[in-house]
């Protein structure tokens, strides 16, 4: 792992514990401001909110206490650590959308006489901001895991190989 990977993940946690505590406070507020039963849909969005807030906390807060590992000055290990952070927040990604599908589904079935319509309302617009909210930042970090997986794959597009009298040296750049 290199130190800007390093310092990538760290950076993208605090992002996500940001992310969650905002929802998890707003969900909280919403909650408590709301009569379930008269504002069936800001109570759902609100404990919705919450919910996921609660859950983005915990993963940033676990990512931060065990931390992400060694850095290291091996051009392999480096590579496939970042190409294994990459791979993490490709599912992330799929994940984000899948969310964002099931409120999407929970508003089209709002419109369907399911009872308390406007409670999954309340899930369904609250999933879809989690799933889109996720969705960039995980975005943002997997963007910048390609940028830096670029530059380790170009050090060994860059490396020359030439035959002299006394063998064979192999130069690459770091």
């Amino acid at each position: 792992m290199t130190e800007a990977l390093r310092a990538d993940q760290r950076a993208h946690l605090l992002r996500v514990g940001a992310w969650g505590l905002a929802n998890a406070l707003g969900g909280t507020a919403l909650v408590l401001a709301s009569d379930r039963d008269a504002q069936p849909g800001r109570w759902a969005f609100g404990l919705q909110s919450g919910a996921w807030g609660a859950v983005n906390i915990g993963i940033a807060a676990v990512g931060l206490a065990t931390g992400p590992g060694e850095v290291t000055r091996d051009w392999v290990t480096a590579l496939a650590a970042e190409n294994g952070y990459a791979d993490v927040l490709l599912v992330n990604l799929g994940l984000n959308v899948g969310y964002a599908a099931v409120g999407g589904t929970l508003l089209a079935v709002a419109g369907r006489g399911v009872p308390n319509p406007d409670a999954w309302r309340g899930h369904g617009a609250a999933l879809i901001l989690q799933g889109a909210g996720l969705l960039v930042l995980d975005g943002v970090a997997y963007l910048a895991s390609r940028g830096r997986f670029e530059a380790l794959t170009e050090v060994a597009a860059q490396a020359t190989l030439s035959a002299s009298a006394s063998g064979l040296t192999l130069l690459v750049p770091l």
